[in-house]
């Protein structure tokens, strides 16, 4: 129920506050006069103008008007000069911090405007340029994957990519959100993923200190801390840096470690929680991350934050309603609600949003409207609102759902064992293990009966290529002119058919009458007036019986 708001106190005083009030001003004016007689003050005396039997008035009041202009003016000639000086000064601040910054910066700051200008024309195609661009210049890729659904977050496509740069770049899974699946399933999601790549369990932290926000106070001041609850802290990040860290060494130059997934698995905040700060924009909106975002957590180690891996748009259904990379739209909404919907138990469902019993989606998302009190004009329940708002739970961090991982564990096709064995190279699984065990420490975890069962449509298709765009363009394109066409076509059909009826009706024989109408029938054609005598003639005409009958 809403709370009822409360009442705002009345503005209005009591006559007794209001008189003491002027009483206590009347007094303080009277202490002021008293205390400038005594000090000698007096009013400054009026200026009484130049009265209007002064010879060349006009002429006087003419001087003191361009005395007037000429003062503003050399105001504004001086503010002016001020601000060129103060610019001037920014200038060469601005070329001295330049110079002293290195060649990359430069190039990556020319390229920022290019590669938004990009986006906005086509962001898909620029999507897959930036992301091939990470994989090449990473010498460590991770691939983040949503530990509610870890296999339906895998792409083939990028693991293959990144494999085929014989051993010179290594892959590790990262699982995020672990604080939102029972600790079991954890640890057989952990175990199965192993047996291919380094996994990592990690929980980003939520609340994270602004740049601008001065970490260093006044010792005369008390020192400010940001106070973080156990719910925002970051867990893993210590698993993580040391692999990072113990990679890093083998290198001479700085580590690059590209941040690689799907749409909304939480690449952005991995790298916001290694740096300690929010470096990079994160939200609930998909495709947020638009270009290449470079963060030096330290010295040695260099993040690459990318944009989201494309899915393919041949892939399931309930895979593009989770994993596609732009913004819901009202039309796809209803259909990737009904598909999430299939693949969940219908009683977990009604007990989490607290919904009584549903047949289709569009009843679910009418229940879900009017419970949340999400209503149009005459109380229709709106279900796009309803759609949206469920789907961006499900790709957020509100609802609890896990994925059982397969019985048996078998390679997948995308891969061999050879590829296995070398990304398994110089990585201690045993260590790997106990710092994992270390992280789900720390962590609460919900219990399976709180959390609703998923079942994980699989590995996730993605488009790595430009000609894959292209292709799908290409078919776009051929749909909607066989569409046209068979349009066309039907609509030749109906005016042959249309024609063809007219001719018929019109084909009537010669012997037989149009229309046979009675002798007493009174038929006024239209647009034509009839003589008042003629009226009065059919009247009498009029017989009672045989009409009436």
């Amino acid at each position: 129920m809403k709370r009822p708001k409360l009442r705002k106190a009345s503005k209005r005083m009591s006559c007794h506050k209001r008189y003491k009030i002027q009483k206590k001003v009347r007094e303080h004016h009277r202490k002021l006069r008293k205390e400038a007689k005594k000090h000698g003050h007096k009013k400054p005396k009026r200026d009484l103008g130049i009265p209007n039997t002064a010879p060349f008035k006009e002429e006087v009041l003419r001087e003191a008007e361009q005395r007037k202009r000429m003062r503003e003016e050399l105001k504004q000639k001086q503010k002016l000069d001020r601000q060129k000086e103060l610019e001037k000064k920014r200038n060469k601040k601005n070329k001295e911090a330049n110079e002293a910054k290195p060649q990359e910066k430069k190039s990556a700051k020319k390229q920022e405007p290019k590669l938004k200008q990009q986006g906005q024309k086509n962001p898909k195609k620029a999507f897959c340029q930036e992301l091939r661009k990470v994989i090449e210049a990473s010498d460590i890729v991770l691939e983040v994957l949503d530990a509610r659904d870890p296999l339906g977050c895998r792409c083939p496509q990028v693991e293959q990519f990144v494999n085929d740069s014989n051993g010179e770049k290594k892959l590790l899974l990262v699982l995020n959100k672990i604080d939102l699946i029972p600790k079991e399933n954890l640890e057989k999601w952990l175990n199965y993923l192993n047996n291919e790549f380094p996994t990592i369990a990690f929980k980003s932290s939520m609340q994270l200190k602004d740049k601008t926000v001065q970490e260093k106070k006044h010792t005369k001041q008390r020192s400010a801390y940001i106070e973080l609850s156990r719910a925002s802290l970051c867990f893993g990040s210590e698993c993580l840096l040391k692999l990072l860290r113990e990679h890093s060494l083998t290198k001479d130059k700085a580590l690059q470690v590209g941040v690689v997934g799907f749409p909304n698995v939480g690449k952005s905040s991995i790298v916001n929680s290694l740096k300690e700060v929010r470096a990079c924009n994160v939200g609930p909106v998909r495709g947020l991350t638009r270009c290449i975002q470079v963060v030096h957590i330290d010295k040695h180690i260099k993040m690459l934050d990318s944009p989201c891996v494309l899915a393919a748009p041949s892939s399931s259904a309930l895979a593009l309603a989770l994993r596609s990379p732009t913004d819901f739209e009202t039309e796809n909404a209803t259909e990737s609600v009904s598909s999430i919907l299939k693949n969940c138990s219908k009683q977990q469902i009604m007990l989490r949003y607290n919904i009584p019993d549903y047949r289709t989606s569009l009843e679910f998302l009418m229940l879900l409207a009017q419970k949340r009190g999400m209503l149009k004009k005459g109380g229709l329940p709106d279900t796009e609102g309803a759609a949206k708002l469920f789907l961006y739970d499900w790709t957020g961090a509100r609802v609890s759902y896990y994925a059982r991982p397969p019985a048996t564990w078998n390679l997948p096709s995308h891969l061999s064992n050879e590829v296995v064995a070398a990304a398994k190279e110089g990585f201690n699984f045993q260590e790997l293990e106990e710092d994992n065990k270390i992280t789900m420490k720390g962590l609460k975890f919900p219990n399976q009966a709180s959390s609703i069962v998923f079942q994980s449509p699989g590995f996730t298709d993605g488009v790595t290529e430009e000609a894959e765009l292209l292709d799908e363009v290409l078919e776009k394109q051929e749909m909607e002119t066989s569409e046209d066409e068979d349009l066309t076509e039907d609509e030749d059909d109906e005016i042959e058919s249309d024609i063809e009826d007219e001719e018929e009706n019109s084909e009537t024989p010669s012997n037989k009458k149009v229309s046979e109408e009675p002798s007493n029938s009174r038929v006024i054609p239209i647009g034509k007036q009839l003589d008042p005598d003629k009226l009065r003639d059919l009247d009498d005409a009029y017989d009672f019986n045989t009409d009436y009958m």
